[in-house]
């Protein structure tokens, strides 16, 4: 194979569909890495790229290109594959080595960074599937070994998913208070990240788990996973189920669909003393009475994926730990705009994992 020349997937105007396209790699210079992408996840946040912004309440759409984000766009920010070429000051990685990358990247010297929180630098965030081409495509360029993670003998289909709906959910169970046995945690969208945070939850935690999501079939999924109860938000009196059901003890919900409905959902669910995690990017303005937060005594905290050591800390974790498998659909990447549109749809259960 030649490690030069790369072929992507990639949209050449906002909302259309991603084409076939090829260029060219320069050697990697200092601490850049080639990487050959054998695994790249799906994510419903591809969708609000593939669209070109966010829906932020009120009439108000944040658009990607005025934030710097220039076609043609490359998406794929679960990148699992082989290290294949490295640049001459690459120390901690080699060729042949199976990885999965972390795509958030920052500056890599302020204090954010030297934490491991590149996700949230403010000096140069830029992501991998976004401002930079991701991994819908063969090939892959890492900006520095260290947004690098061995993966020793995981399976590479899985571990590339933690790179997005792994840490994720990683990151927003751990905004939630140790729970005891009597409590409940309660996971609003079962889409991938958040069958993987049941998963983890049941894995991790001794809470019980209230999975929550119009679709059956998810549903039926969450409660194979672990989840002690499953309820349609669509279904008349839900919310009140809910806490019936959890004997008003919900210590902590996580939306990860992050729209008004399931927001204010949340907020009603969560016990007095709890905390809500906002993960979700579906759009649109919280609301919620002002009086309620200090009634409740409730904590309201916002959840971006997750930092660099919380991915080193899962992939151990994986090793080290039987946790649950969420349902994972591998197809060719060239099958890649009839998954977008099937998870668009609503069609997926689990994680689409496209294998160029």
């Amino acid at each position: 194979m030649d490690y030069r020349c790369a072929h992507r997937w990639a949209f050449p105007k906002w909302g259309e569909a991603l084409e076939l396209q090829q260029d060219t790699l320069a050697a990697p210079a200092g601490h850049e890495v080639t990487v050959r992408v054998t695994h790249c996840g799906i994510c419903h946040s591809d969708l609000h790229i593939q669209a070109g912004g966010f829906d932020m309440g009120g009439g108000k759409f944040t658009s990607l290109e005025k934030g710097g984000t220039r076609l043609p766009v490359t998406m794929g920010h679960e990148i699992g594959g082989e290290v294949v070429e490295v640049g001459p000051d690459v120390r901690d990685v080699k060729a042949g080595d199976r990885v999965v990358v972390y795509p958030w990247l920052g500056c890599g010297e302020c204090p954010t960074c030297l934490a491991g929180n590149d996700h949230l630098c403010n000096r140069a965030a830029r992501n991998l599937g976004m401002q930079l081409p991701g991994g819908y495509a063969d090939l892959c360029r890492v900006p520095h070994e260290r947004y690098l993670v061995p993966i020793g003998n995981l399976d590479a289909a899985r571990a590339a998913t933690f790179a997005c709906a792994g840490i994720t959910a990683y990151g927003a169970i751990r905004k939630i208070p140790q729970a005891q046995e009597d409590d409940y945690i309660a996971v609003v969208g079962c889409g991938g990240v958040g069958m993987t945070a049941i998963a983890l939850l049941s894995a991790i935690s001794k809470a019980k788990i209230i999975a929550i999501d119009p679709d059956a079939g998810k549903r039926e999924a969450a409660l194979r996973d672990g989840a002690a109860m499953a309820i349609d938000p669509s279904a008349a009196d839900a919310t009140r189920t809910a806490v019936k059901g959890a004997g008003n003890n919900i210590a902590g919900v996580i939306d990860f669909v992050g729209s008004e409905s399931s927001t204010s959902m949340a907020v009603n669910l969560v016990r007095r003393g709890g905390t809500v995690v906002i993960v979700g990017l579906f759009g649109g303005e919280f609301r919620c009475p002002v009086p309620m937060f200090p009634f409740k005594s409730m904590t309201v905290v916002g959840s971006y994926v997750s930092g660099l050591n919380e991915l080193r800390e899962l992939i151990a974790l994986a090793q080290t730990v039987k946790l649950p498998e969420i349902p994972l659909t591998l197809r060719p990447l060239a099958e890649v705009n009839a998954s977008l549109r099937d998870l668009a749809e609503g069609r997926v259960v689990g994680r689409v994992v496209l294998q160029p």
